[in-house]
């Protein structure tokens, strides 16, 4: 599968454009090496019954002028965690499940946990995440470059690094010292640069070679990259089990409100079987969407 080209449009989220050149137009090149180095986990899936849905994947589509009706939802099983994902399929979707359960666990399980739920919808190749779930639509569900850009969403403004990584002053100081950011997306703000220079880090860490070898220009944003590895520790890299740090959104259901005469199935549990020491369900509610999609082309 072949790269996708990124056509941004220029994005907010409350930060300025950045003023640094970007190294190349877009990080095309890093894809092959990504998708050759992060391999599948394995997995088993089984569907909800009739009528229910996550609360927040309801309103996200909603929100897209989706009906909730025209989902189907999924509990995913990954060998390497004790507890599913919740997976959210519109059935005009235009990935498959199975493909888009491939992509999202070839993600690392510690960066796999700071994603709530992941949704597919019909519509042109763009992505975004809301408040740790992340919706890709059109074929971006296939594209692993577009998993980790949206994953490393979550490990900045949900915590994983202790703080927001974006916005802080450890942050600008290393990126102060480089002459450039990685590609043209990466100009939109430094909520989007830190999301981006997580799909750089993750080939330097899990590609032969790191990013030296396809990037002779690579000490141009050494100071951003290595900072994010750095912050990021063993959350990037492939290996061990799930530490989940998300809780499930309420299973509701998929009507505004259900006759008694409606027969559903019985309700699902939103509740983790497993005992957790990290678990985040306090934190300041965000969205790329509102401002910026990652589009593609």
């Amino acid at each position: 599968m072949k790269y996708l080209y990124l056509v941004s449009t220029l994005c907010a989220l409350g930060q300025a454009t950045l003023d640094k050149p970007a190294l190349t137009d877009n990080l095309d090149y890093l894809w092959q090496g990504n998708i050759n180095n992060l391999n599948p986990t394995q997995s088993t899936w089984d569907q909800w019954g009739s009528g229910w849905i996550p609360a927040d994947c309801k309103s996200i589509a909603e929100s897209q002028g989706l009906s909730p009706s025209d989902f189907e939802v999924y509990n995913v099983h990954y060998t390497d965690c004790g507890d599913a994902w919740v997976f959210c399929r519109h059935t005009s979707s235009s990935i498959d499940l199975v493909s888009t359960i491939d992509i999202f666990g070839r993600l690392p399980v510690r960066t796999r946990s700071w994603v709530r739920h992941v949704m597919t919808i019909p519509g042109n190749d763009w992505a975004f995440n809301s408040n740790g779930n992340i919706a890709f639509s059109g074929k971006t569900a296939g594209n692993i470059d577009v998993a980790i850009h949206e994953s490393g969403h979550s490990l900045d403004l949900l915590g994983a690094y202790g703080e927001v990584l974006s916005s802080s002053q450890t942050w600008l100081d290393n990126y102060n010292q480089d002459s450039n950011v990685p590609d043209n997306y990466a100009r939109t703000n430094q909520v989007e640069n830190v999301a981006q220079n997580t799909v750089v880090s993750v080939y330097d860490k899990v590609v032969p070679g790191g990013l030296g070898s396809v990037q002779p220009n690579w000490s141009k944003i050494f100071h951003q990259y290595a900072t994010l590895e750095w912050k990021a520790g063993d959350h990037i890299i492939p290996g061990g089990t799930c530490d989940r740090h998300l809780i499930n959104s309420e299973t509701v259901s998929m009507t505004s409100s259900q006759k008694r005469s409606t027969r559903l199935a019985d309700k699902p549990s939103h509740e983790f079987k497993g005992t957790y020491n990290n678990i985040v369900n306090n934190f300041t509610s965000f969205s790329t969407e509102a401002d910026c999609k990652f589009t593609w082309a």
